[in-house]
């Protein structure tokens, strides 16, 4: 496979930590965005972790985003085969995500 921009996952988040990407076998992959919004009336958190879902394996802490607002991570993180990002937020299916990155063959 070629390297390809993508949108690599897109969901909600739920209330329970819960693996929102995982990168296929054979395959590594560099995430350069990850966009959480919320569509919501009320101001809510979210969380992401990277391999884990500890303090010690954290992209983003808990964060607030505010009502009708959003929340981004900008940078560069390479995962690789089986790596994982996960997710949780305060209230189900109150923050969207989307996970866009390049993927290496």
């Amino acid at each position: 496979m070629p390297e390809t921009w993508s949108k690599l996952a897109q969901g909600q988040l739920g209330a329970a930590v819960a693996v929102l990407y995982t990168v296929p076998a054979g395959e590594s992959v560099i995430v350069k965005h990850i966009r959480l919004v919320n569509r919501t009336a009320t101001n809510r958190w979210a969380a992401l972790w990277h391999d884990g879902a500890t303090d010690a394996f954290a992209i983003l802490p808990q964060t607030r985003v505010l009502s009708g607002g959003w929340g981004e991570f900008d940078g560069a993180m390479l995962l690789e085969a089986a790596d994982t990002i996960q997710g949780q937020a305060e209230a189900a299916a109150a923050i969207t995500y989307t996970i866009y990155g390049l993927r290496l063959s």
